[in-house]
């Protein structure tokens, strides 16, 4: 046997070597790999679920803030819709109380230094404005749970009761017939009217019960501190109104679904309105009805005015109006109008003002659901 045979053989061991030892590099290589994929993708499944749980805690307070639940049985009760739920990463279907997400609400304890759940009472049991939210999630294997304790933040409107119309302008009130143009529902008995300049028409303007306007009316005596409607009140009806998405670039932006849904605040930023495209928020009734004595609204006009033609049109609320008011024999109000500019109203009855419609707006409104500080939880799903 020569030297080269032995050499050889020992190169052959070491490339055997080598082979082995990069097959056990491959598979633990191959094992790293899967195990970091698994890991991976159960990590971000898990965020998902978290980021969901999460999604439901800002859900739950937009669902309290349209309905507080101060009852055990309100109607509707709170409800988080699927909606709320579609994100950039994945969309969740209905139902939300189902194997993907699932939003409960709890009273508190009353203890706010240390506040607990009461999990027996499903609504504001104790009057407190205090409630918790409970989200759970899941996605695919993985579930989060969380859990906070909300505020309800609420303000009490200032509008001066006992005023049927004012305008910092010409109040042109033109009636024909018997019936005069500015009147009261019972059981009002009085009412003032406010104006820039009035003119008497020689018609029955006014009904009796109803002084001749108070002339001179100032932007001020409206808007300031302790006005007929202080600006304060309109800042806030308008926050109210966007924090629900009722806030509108024009009038042709407003949904159907916005005038007949709570709160029944409708604000349009830019432009005009006419009442004929206002939707009948109450199909039975004859005439067409924006609203009602017991479900009244405001309509807030920021930068136009309001009209009225086509098929009569009935609103029970308040209307504010930036620019003016012109309304001929088709349309009657029941409450209140403010009109900065200027009014005109001809033909039979267009406004009547009403008490029932005035108590009923000035109870307090739910400007927000905020997080208390320092309640928010992680749970074990």
């Amino acid at each position: 046997m020569t030297r080269r045979e032995p050499q050889q053989g020992m190169t052959l061991i070491l490339v055997i070597g080598v082979i082995a030892t990069l097959l056990i590099l491959s598979t633990a290589l191959v094992g790293l790999i899967w195990n970091t994929r698994h890991s991976t993708s159960t990590t971000v499944t898990q965020v998902k679920a978290f980021n969901v749980a999460e999604a439901g805690l800002d859900a739950g307070q937009q669902a309290l803030w349209l309905n507080w639940p101060s009852t055990p049985s309100p109607s509707p009760s709170p409800s988080v819709t699927p909606s709320a739920f579609q994100s950039n990463f994945l969309t969740y279907p209905a139902p939300v109380s189902g194997p993907f997400i699932d939003v409960k609400f709890y009273d508190d304890d009353n203890n706010l230094a240390n506040p607990g759940i009461r999990q027996e009472y499903t609504y504001d049991q104790n009057g407190n404005g205090y409630m918790w939210i409970v989200s759970r999630a899941a996605t695919g294997a993985r579930a989060a749970k969380v859990m906070a304790l909300v505020q309800k933040v609420q303000y009490k409107p200032t509008i001066k009761s006992g005023v049927a119309i004012v305008t910092t302008g010409p109040l042109d009130v033109s009636g024909t017939g018997n019936q005069p143009v500015i009147g009261l529902d019972p059981p009002a008995t009085a009412a003032s009217v406010y104006a820039g300049t009035y003119t008497p028409s020689g018609q029955p303007d006014l009904q009796s019960g109803i002084g001749d306007p108070i002339q001179g009316t100032t932007t001020a005596q409206i808007t300031g501190t302790g006005g007929v409607f202080p600006d304060e009140v309109l800042m806030n009806l308008i926050a109210a109104a966007n924090g629900a998405g009722k806030e509108y670039a024009t009038a042709t932006d407003v949904p159907t679904s916005a005038w007949s849904s709570d709160p029944r605040i409708v604000v349009i930023d830019s432009g005009g309105i006419d009442l004929k495209d206002v939707p009948n928020t109450d199909p039975a009734s004859s005439p067409s009805t924006i609203w009602s004595e017991n479900n009244p609204g405001i309509l807030i006009v920021s930068s136009g005015d309001l009209t009225s033609t086509g098929q009569k049109k009935t609103l029970y609320g308040i209307v504010y109006v930036n620019n003016g008011l012109v309304l001929g024999g088709n349309a009657e109000f029941h409450g209140m109008v403010v009109a900065l500019g200027s009014a005109g109203m001809h033909g039979t009855r267009a406004i009547d003002y009403n008490q029932s419609v005035m108590d009923s707006l000035n109870k307090p409104i739910t400007l927000s659901v905020k997080q208390v500080p320092n309640t928010w939880r992680e749970l074990t799903p």
